[in-house]
């Protein structure tokens, strides 16, 4: 029967084997830095020393730290000396460094993310930068199945958008066979009638994050006939999908942000919108309104009905001065004939004779004087009722 021990005992024992070997407890190991953290509350700093085939974890602890003549920095050569340990709690073999030296240039790492940025931003990759959709019907997610960012982003997602329907294609987002799966996942995403692409992973160290910094990825993504996010989960690096991508999310869940609006947002805005057009309408309806009133009125001060009873109006008016003035005029005709009828029968010696008077004639002459007549002359004596023929007498 073999031998059972605990997980305690067998790290115990590893870090033992580490310790006792005397060859890496005084080592210096060439490499390049990457996932680099100043831990600034313990002073600490914390690493990852890589080649092209592999990796350890690395650690300067604050009293060796503070004697530091320069700031480390990702993709720096170096050549760490120090010990090679087992941490015991974590089960995790890695590099305790005394003191670290730089070396002339950048690290491999940093020249092959370099090199490929450049070549494929002088052909155009990164050019090409399309709007994304404002109101997607539909994403699709290319990243791992059993990964964070789908939970993040579908969490999201439930939260902002819930009408969204996700199409997740499954790919490896880590391992030697991970660029062509993503790339592969890019392509497929291309027949599944979504309006978006959203692509990555969750966080991790930059050998984790690698397959994001292919060239075989890169143009898929540049490739890709729907608009891209990408979402590889490294807040402060870029990778060269970034790049390539419409827009870059820092995270899943930002990516999931950028994606889709906030249904309360969209929400209050048509209402917002509801509101304005509503008060545009009633603005121009009251407008409209004002208008035909002047209209209306227009019409009503210039119809000819108006028109015939101003003239009706004025000639009644007129008629009624003409009436006026003919009557006064005729009043005052009258009065004078009356007057002059008066005068005339003052005058009138056939008026006097009705008054008991005579006129006496002779010859056809009125005699006005007994001295113009003599005994025995003819006269005739005219009366109101007629007349008489006389002789004269002594």
């Amino acid at each position: 029967m073999s031998l059972i021990v605990t997980v305690s005992q067998i790290n115990r024992r590893l870090a033992l084997l580490l310790k006792g070997d005397k060859d890496i407890q005084g080592i210096s190991v060439k490499g390049e830095i990457s996932n680099l953290k100043y831990h600034y509350q313990s002073g600490h700093i914390y690493f990852t020393l890589r080649d092209s085939f592999a990796s350890i974890k690395a650690v300067m602890f604050k009293s060796y730290a503070q004697k530091m003549e320069f700031r480390l920095e990702d993709g720096m050569n170096v050549v760490v000396s120090g010990a090679v340990q087992f941490f015991e709690r974590d089960g995790l073999c890695q590099l305790y460094a005394y003191d670290i030296k730089q070396e002339e240039g950048i690290g491999e790492g940093a020249l092959s993310f370099e090199q490929l940025k450049n070549k494929l931003k002088e052909e155009g990759l990164f050019n090409q930068k399309r709007p994304l959709p404002e109101m997607p019907k539909s994403v699709c997610v290319v990243t791992s199945e059993t990964g964070a960012a789908i939970k993040d982003i579908l969490n999201v997602f439930s939260r902002r958008y819930p009408f969204i329907k996700v199409k997740l294609i499954s790919v490896l987002v880590q391992g030697a066979e991970a660029p062509q799966s993503v790339a592969d996942g890019i392509n497929k995403a291309q027949d599944s009638g979504c309006d978006l692409i959203i692509f990555g992973r969750g966080g991790g160290s930059a050998e984790d994050l690698s397959a994001f910094n292919t060239e075989i990825v890169a143009r898929a993504v540049y490739a890709s006939k729907i608009p891209t996010i990408s979402a590889v989960g490294h807040e402060i690096d870029y990778s060269i999908s970034d790049f390539a991508a419409d827009m870059r999310a820092p995270t899943p869940s930002a990516a999931a942000e950028i994606a889709v609006p906030d249904i309360n947002e969209v929400l209050n805005a048509a209402e917002i919108k509801k509101n304005h057009i509503k008060d545009m309408a009633s603005a121009k309806i009251a407008g409209c309104e004002l208008q035909i009133r002047s209209l209306f009125s227009h019409i009503e001060l210039y119809h000819p009905k108006n028109k015939i009873e101003a003239n009706e109006k004025n000639l009644n008016k007129t008629f009624s001065l003409i009436k006026r003035d003919f009557g006064n005029l005729i009043s005052t005709k009258e009065l004078c004939l009356n007057n002059t009828v008066e005068l005339v029968n003052a005058f009138n010696p056939f008026k006097t004779l009705e008054r008991g008077y005579s006129i006496i004639f002779k010859d056809n002459s009125t005699v006005t004087s007994v001295k113009a007549l003599k005994s025995g002359d003819k006269i005739r004596i005219k009366l109101s009722d007629g007349e008489l023929n006389a002789a004269v007498e002594d």
